[in-house]
């Protein structure tokens, strides 16, 4: 090795590694320290955006998590199914809220549960509270991909017609008062009970219930400020602090 290449050496490692960095899209994505959600409109006052702000139930949690956490956030809303797909292959978007499906399993990191949730049919017609109330009707509406599409898919349901939007939902319930829509009563209860949609439908008693997460993309690195973060929100889900949101904003 010659004396010129031994002085010149360490330039070209610091180069190398500077190279290495800037071009390291975990390291520039996390430069912010900034915990970076991202969801869909959920109407009822769950999650919505007016006069530019992201307001209701989920952003007052997230917001209570931050400010324990000393974490700042920001939100990304976009359509639902876009939301999922971004997520799966971003480095740095957590989704909410989700839930647990074989067919997603392995392609998220299950990073928390936000907190258990009762599921519902809910109907125009009359009070579905059981499987077997909503066998007999000709169609069950279910969000599609969903684990509340799994279950009815396992205990036999063949009426079942996928959505990926609430004004679809509506527009078939209106349609076919012989429909019932299986999903999160809270959002059942949101929806009818305020008539945000100018539809009166009557959610039945929850058939079962699952835990909502929040999750990420394989590829993200976790960092010390998600740990802080999710450990804030596993203090507020004991207190069951969403759930008190919730029953808040349904009042």
């Amino acid at each position: 090795m010659t004396m010129r290449w031994k002085l010149f050496r360490p330039f070209v490692s610091f180069f190398l590694l500077a190279l290495a960095v800037v071009g390291n899209p975990l390291v520039a994505l996390s430069a912010d320290g900034k915990i970076h959600l991202i969801s869909a409109e959920n109407p009822g006052g769950l999650l919505e955006i007016k006069n530019d702000d992201v307001v209701g139930a989920y952003p007052t949690f997230f917001g209570e998590a931050s400010n324990r956490s000393g974490v700042s956030i920001d939100y990304r809303i976009v359509p639902w199914m876009r939301a999922v797909k971004e997520t799966e292959h971003s480095d740095n978007l957590l989704l909410f809220p989700f839930t647990r499906n074989e067919e997603r399993e392995n392609r998220f990191n299950w990073i928390t549960p936000l907190k258990d949730e009762p599921i519902c049919f809910s109907s125009v017609n009359a009070g579905v509270d059981t499987l077997e109330d909503a066998r007999k009707l000709k169609r069950v509406l279910v969000w599609r991909g969903s684990s509340h599409e799994s279950f009815l898919e396992k205990n036999g349901f063949g009426n079942l017609i996928t959505v990926a939007n609430v004004d679809k939902v509506i527009q078939i319930l209106k349609a076919s008062p012989d429909a019932a829509w299986f999903s999160a009563c809270d959002q059942l209860h949101f929806l009818f009970d305020q008539e945000s949609y100018g539809i009166s439908a009557k959610v039945g008693t929850p058939v079962t219930n699952e835990a909502i997460w929040l999750v990420s993309g394989k590829s993200l690195v976790p960092k010390p400020e998600l740990n802080k973060f999710v450990q804030a929100i596993d203090t507020l889900r004991k207190k069951k602090f969403l759930e008190k949101l919730l029953n808040e904003v349904a009042k």
